[in-house]
């Protein structure tokens, strides 16, 4: 028996307000649970009427991009020296910024350079995007920042 191709996944960017109630009421149910306001799945989908089977046949097919308390997300990838105080520098511009950074990641030295990969909230930032990149690019040791993800 030959092997069926398994189509790629499809994706769709859709208002809340246009979902059908069972989908609203699978987030409500992730919220609750991710939240630990409930206990368990029984305790959460009697909270807001939700039959078991209908959380479990729809709770991996939808997710939020923003539990909307998190404010928006930003990724940028740094490309930088690799000298002692590139990262460090690179961080506290971050952090000077008050940016929440959610992930981190350094590759290794190639060719004398490290890549940075950072992932941040910008709800509370203090600076705008813009000026953000602008601070970044001129830390001593930074060659180049491209935005990979930018809040809308």
């Amino acid at each position: 028996m030959a092997r069926q191709r398994k189509e790629p996944e499809q994706f769709y960017l859709v208002r809340a307000d246009v979902l059908p109630e069972v989908f609203l009421k699978v987030m409500e149910v992730k919220r609750l649970l991710d939240l630990k306001l409930v206990s368990s799945v029984n305790e959460a989908v009697k909270r807001v009427g939700l039959s078991r089977s209908a959380y479990y046949k729809y709770r991996k097919a939808i997710r939020s991009t923003s539990s909307g308390t998190e404010g928006e997300m930003a990724t940028l990838l740094i490309i930088a020296e690799n000298l002692a105080n590139s990262l460090p520098r690179c961080l506290d511009v971050l952090l000077e910024a008050e940016t929440t950074i959610v992930t981190f990641h350094q590759s290794v030295p190639v060719d004398g350079l490290i890549h940075l990969l950072v992932t941040f909230r910008t709800d509370k930032m203090n600076v705008s995007m813009d000026h953000l990149i602008h601070i970044m690019t001129q830390t001593r040791g930074v060659q180049s920042v491209r935005v990979l993800i930018s809040p809308s």
